[in-house]
């Protein structure tokens, strides 16, 4: 049994892709990196890090072992910020780049990444985050900076 594909050039296929960069990720690698705060009490508790490898940012996933009113949580990369005043949901939640084409964001090596909980409730809990990325094959995963 055989059969044959047929493409039409100068098609919606052709369209897509030459949408610009960063429509379509240049790297191939899955990477998160997962991290945590105890937030003991009312403040801002603030988490940063860099990776030694140029990266694209996908997406930031949150939870926390209480959700109280009034609690946010912002990301920033280098220096922009790509979340800001993220209130909590009484449920985890992730925050994707871009639309169903997956944008991606281009991270340098060694840009800072800050994540900031604002514990307005005042009421002790652990945060976690996740962040997702794109790297390079050659890439090493060690050799993080904090």
């Amino acid at each position: 049994m055989s059969f044959t594909i047929s493409y039409v050039a100068g098609g919606v296929i052709d369209k897509v892709r030459q949408l610009p960069y960063p429509h379509f990720s240049i790297y191939t690698v899955p990477y998160i990196k997962g991290r945590r705060i105890e937030a003991g009490g009312s403040g801002v508790y603030t988490d940063t890090f860099s990776l030694p490898f140029p990266t694209e940012f996908l997406s930031v996933a949150f939870a926390a072992s209480e959700y109280c009113d009034g609690d946010y949580w912002e990301l920033t990369l280098g220096d922009v910020k790509v979340c800001e005043t993220i209130y909590t949901k009484e449920l985890p939640e992730s925050v994707s780049m871009g639309n169903s084409f997956g944008i991606v964001y281009p991270l340098e090596e060694n840009t800072p990444i800050k994540f900031d909980f604002h514990n307005v409730s005042g009421k002790s809990k652990s945060v976690w985050y996740n962040i997702k990325f794109l790297r390079g094959e050659e890439e090493e995963e060690d050799g993080l900076s904090e």
